[in-house]
Formats: C-alpha cells, structure tokens, sequence
C-alpha cells in the first residue's frame, strides 16, 4: 500500500471509508425501518388518544349545548348541538377506517352506536322542546286572553243591569282564583315543581265553582266554564310536555353520555397499555441500532482524520486564502481580483463564486444608495402631505368660523321680518319664513360642528383629574331625552389624568346618538362599559336601538354622513368628530352592529398622557 501513488492512496481511503460509510447506513435503514415500524404504529396510538380527548371535548361541549338548548329553547344551541353530533360522526367514522386493531375498532364502533342513540333521544328532546314552546307561549296566553275579555264583558253587564251583588262577588272570587291559577302555572313553566301544578288546579276547580254559584240567563257562564277547562287541558299538556324533555335530558341523555365516557375510558386505556409495549420495543431497537453506529463511525473518523491530514497538506494554502478573501467579501467589500479563479478544480470554483459574491456586493451597495433616495423623496413626499392636511384644517376653520357673521344677520334679519310684517305676509310667505328660520338654524348646526371638527388637536387644554363617571352624570343632565332612555354604567369607572372636554365630546356624541336613534320608547337603555390593559382603556358605548347595516360602518365616520331614520335631527358631524378626537390622542374606534339588535361602539383612550405625574396612574390617582 505504501507503494501507491498519492492519487490511488486518496481513492483507496474513500474506497474503505465509503464502505464504513455504506455499512454504517445499512445498518441504520435496517434498524431505522423497525423504528418507523415502532413509530408509526406509535403514532397511530397517539392518533387514537387524540381522537378520544377530541371525542371527550366534544361530548362535553355537547352536554353544554344541550343543557342551554333545554333551559333558553334558542334554535342556534340546537343546531350548534346537531353540528357536534354530525361532527362526532365523521370522527368516530374516520377513526374507525385507520384501525387495524380489533378491539379498537370494536370500541369506536360502541361509541358511535351510543352518539348515534344520544341524537335520536336529543331530536326527540327538541320536539318535546318546541310542544311546549307553543304550548306556553302561544296557546296558553291565547285561551288567558279569551277568559279575561269574556270574564270583562259579563262585568261590564253586570255593571249596566242590576245584578245582585252575590253574583258581583262571586265573578271576582272566579278571576281571582284564575288569576293565581295562571300564576302558579307560569311558576311551574320557570322552576317545575308538582305542588304548583297542583296549586293551579286547585285554583281553577275554585275559579269554576265561583261561576257555577252565579245566576245569571244566558250562556255566557257556561262559556267562562268551558274556555277555563280548555285551559286547564291546554296547561296539563305544556306540563306533561315539560316533564317529558326533562326526562329524556336528565336521564335517558345522561345515561348516553355516561356510556359515551365510559367507552372513551376503555379507549384510553387500551390505547395506553400499547403505548407502553411499543415504546419499549422502540427503545430496545435504538440501543441496538446506536450500539452498531458508533462502532462504525468511530473506525471511519479515525481513517478520515489520517486521509484528511494528507489532504490538507495540499489544498491548505489556497483554502486559507479564499478564507481571506471571503472574510473581506463578508464586510461588504467590492474587491477588484480574487485569487485562484484561474483555477479548473473545486478551489477554482469557489474562487468564482467569491468573484461572484463581489459583483453581488456591488450591486448591493448601488440598491442601498437608491433605497437612500427613495427614502429621502419619501419624508419630503410626507412632509408635502402633513402641510396639506395643516392647511384643509386651517381652511374648514376659517370657512366656518367666518360664514357664522353672516349667518347670524340672515337669521336677525328673518326675525325682524317675522317681528314686524309677519301679520302681512300670505299663508304661503308665512311657510317660507318658518323654512328660512329652520334652515339657517341647520346651517349653524353645520357650522359649528365644522368648526369644533376644525378644532380637534389644535386646542390643547391642560390635563386634570378626571371621573369618568362624573362625566357620564354631567353628559346625562345635558343631553335631550324626550322618551327617557335608561344610561346606565358600573360603579368602578376609572379615575385618571387627561384632557377632559374631548373625553366629554366623545361620549356626549356617541350617548346623545344611542339615545336620539333609539326605537324602544322607556324600554330603550344605553349601556357603557370598559376593560384596560397597560397602556389604554377601553370604552364601550352599547344600546339596544334599530342597529346599522354592516354596509354603512364606514360611511358613518365620514363628514356629514346620516344612517337610519332620517326625521331625527343632527348634522352628520357627530362621528367625524369622534372618530378624530380618538386618532388625535392615538386611540382607535369601531363599531359593531346588525339590523334589529342594537349598536355598540368601542374607543380606545391612553390611560396616561404625555405630562401626566408620576403619581397618576392607569385607572387611579394616588
């Protein structure tokens, strides 16, 4: 062997190494193959366990749903619960397919027959469910109202003929008696409980005896009697309804979630006990497999350290040399030659590329020099806009502020027309006397919300402690409730240190519209609400008025800008203004709202401000 050349010694040490490289591989696919075998089937364990721990979150969620569905009747829990159950389904389905195990599949195929009973008894919950709903609230109020109009219009005969009083007294011990029989049954409906059930009838037994004491011709008694014993059928019905979903949820569904549970465990453990098998059979096949390797790979480095120090007695030079000049190509240096790209071996490509990372490092440098150029037009471009912006402020200012003299004349002169030659005018000047006045009265609205739009963040009042809740009182005694709109808030309202008039403005415009737009008469309410993190707060402004369409939510923060009911008075500014008030102090607003179910606004506002003591704090004051 000492007798080869240098070429034939290199290929003969890559010949061994290679080979100690071929065996060491051998006998990491073999032993890699029994690995993934052992992983995969691993894997599918682990699958099993996750498709369990699905399987228990969805029965609980479904549990949930149920249990809301059984207590609110809300047609969206019932579909939620049908989409778990078709979601369920398909899990158990799938599940079932990727088995090879027997007793697994047996299990998953237990399970699915239970969910599968668990919806047929849910559905029949629903039916239940929606008797009675029609039960309670439609035919039982329907058959109340008839007794109560036939009971009024025996009273009001009694009252226009002479009827002893007997009678008088016996028909209001019979509406009493219905009255705490309807009573108890609308209890029963809330809370079931059979002594009410009871109570009620007993009530309407009392009610009909009351009317059967009475004498009086006709049929208009016996028409009382017969209306009141429909009700009585009517409620019996609602409460055998009642009792039949309850029943079916409380014990024939509790029973299907508890063999669902009781499945899912034998899955887990099953499951588990071959967890435990394959992982020692895993880690036997690896300390197998890592003994081998070392073995082999401790002979090829020591070869490939021996045939590597021959090497780099060779290449060692120009290697350090590329080393060098990729050193100074890292930096960002444009280098004018790089040695060794003469050369047609592996050296003299890389000296090639190093060429070509200079060239690289060229370009760069000339992108960076653009990129510099283009930031500076940029800040200019910037600079150019802000003036802009500065100079349409300045404009809507002047423009409103200046067109308030004239107006004030027009709406003088109008009134000095109306003092002085009113009673001259025809039917007709009189109309548009009154339209001048309303119109220029419109006008300063315009105006002056363009111009207190035009002031956002070119006053700047001083900052001071502020309640918020101090604010909504004030807000509330100030603002024009006709229809007398419940404003509501909680109690722990923060106290912090900011700029109080355009706090006030915000929750002025954003109340004052919840009430002006609300539909509901005395039982419309405005709510306010809020949350904080560590540098703002969180304000809510929240009604139950005709709400906005989702199309209009941009629209509604545009300069004169109206949605909804377009009788009620306001200019469009309202929001404009809101909406930069927030901006100016570096918050943000929204707005969430769906036809019919009322509107809320949210607005951020900094908990602190930019010259606010260190003794104020987010939320407090010390």
């Amino acid at each position: 062997m000492f007798q080869l050349s240098l070429k034939r010694k290199i290929y003969l040490g890559f010949g061994i190494i290679l080979m100690l490289v071929f065996g060491n591989a051998l006998a990491v696919y073999v032993g890699s193959k029994r690995i993934t075998n052992e992983a995969n089937r691993m894997s599918e364990i682990e699958a099993v366990n996750a498709v369990v721990l699905g399987l228990d979150r969805d029965v609980q969620e479904l549990r949930l749903r149920a249990d809301r569905f059984v207590y609110s009747g809300r047609q969206s829990q019932s579909d939620a619960a049908k989409e778990i159950f078709e979601r369920l389904r398909v899990e158990i389905e799938t599940a079932t397919r990727q088995q090879t195990d027997p007793e697994l599949v047996m299990l998953f195929g237990q399970i699915n027959s239970r969910v599968t009973e668990y919806a047929k008894h849910f559905d029949s919950v629903i039916v239940e469910r929606k008797i009675r709903q029609d039960l309670v609230e439609q035919q039982l109020p329907a058959l109340a109202r008839q007794i109560e109009e036939r009971t009024a219009r025996l009273s009001d005969q009694f009252s226009g003929f002479g009827v002893s009083d007997q009678n008088h007294l016996a028909l209001v011990r019979s509406q009493s008696a219905f009255s705490r029989a309807e009573k108890f049954l609308l209890k029963y409906f809330e809370n079931p409980d059979g002594e009410l059930v009871a109570e009620s009838i007993r009530a309407i037994n009392q009610a009909v005896s009351q009317l059967a004491e009475m004498q009086v011709p006709g049929r208009q008694v016996e028409e009382i009697v017969q209306a009141i014993r429909d009700y009585e059928g009517v409620g019996l019905r609602a409460v055998q309804a009642t009792r039949s979903y309850l029943f079916l949820r409380n014990v024939v569904i509790a029973g299907e979630e508890s063999e669902v549970s009781y499945y899912s465990a034998q899955l887990r453990s099953q499951a588990e006990a071959r967890r435990e098998f394959i992982a020692s059979e895993l880690a036997a096949t690896s300390r197998r497999v890592r003994l081998l390797s070392m073995g082999i790979v401790v002979t090829a480095v020591g070869l490939s350290l021996l045939i590597a120090t021959r090497l780099a007695l060779l290449i060692v030079t120009p290697i350090s040399d590329l080393t060098k000049t990729f050193e100074r190509l890292s930096s960002g240096e444009v280098l004018a030659d790089v040695p060794g790209t003469e050369r047609a071996d592996e050296i003299g490509k890389m000296a090639t590329a190093a060429r070509i990372f200079s060239d690289q490092n060229q370009r760069t440098t000339e992108l960076l020099q653009q990129s510099q150029t283009l930031g500076r037009e940029l800040r200019e471009k910037a600079s150019q806009l802000q003036a802009t912006n500065e100079e349409l402020d300045s404009f809507a200012y002047v423009a409103s502020h200046d067109l308030r003299s004239p107006l004030r004349g027009i709406k003088h002169l109008a009134q000095w027309i109306e003092e002085d030659v009113r009673d001259d005018l025809s039917s007709d000047g009189e109309v548009y006397l009154d339209n001048l006045q309303v119109r220029v009265g419109k006008l300063e609205v315009l105006l002056e919300d363009l111009l207190d739009f035009s002031r956002v963040g070119r006053i700047n009042p001083p900052s001071e402690i502020v309640e918020v809740h101090s604010v909504l009182e004030n807000i509330v005694d100030m603002v024009s409730n006709p229809q007398s709109i419940e404003v509501k808030w909680p109690d722990d309202l923060p106290v912090f240190e900011t700029v109080r008039p355009p706090l006030e403005q915000v929750f002025m415009n954003l109340i004052g519209n919840a009430i002006k737009h609300n539909d509901k008469g005395r039982d419309g309410y405005v709510k306010v609400t809020w949350s904080r993190d560590d540098q703002r707060f969180r304000f809510s402004v929240h009604d139950n008025g005709p709400g906005i369409e989702s199309t209009n939510f941009d629209r509604i923060f545009q300069m004169y800008q109206r949605v909804g009911d377009p009788t009620v008075e306001g200019s469009g500014m309202g929001l404009a203004i809101v909406k930069k008030q927030v901006e100016h102090f570096g918050g943000s607003i929204d707005v969430e709202s769906a036809l019919g179910r009322g509107t809320t606004f949210h607005f951020t506002w900094p908990c602190e401000l930019a010259t606010t003591s260190p003794e104020v704090f987010c939320g407090a004051s010390i």
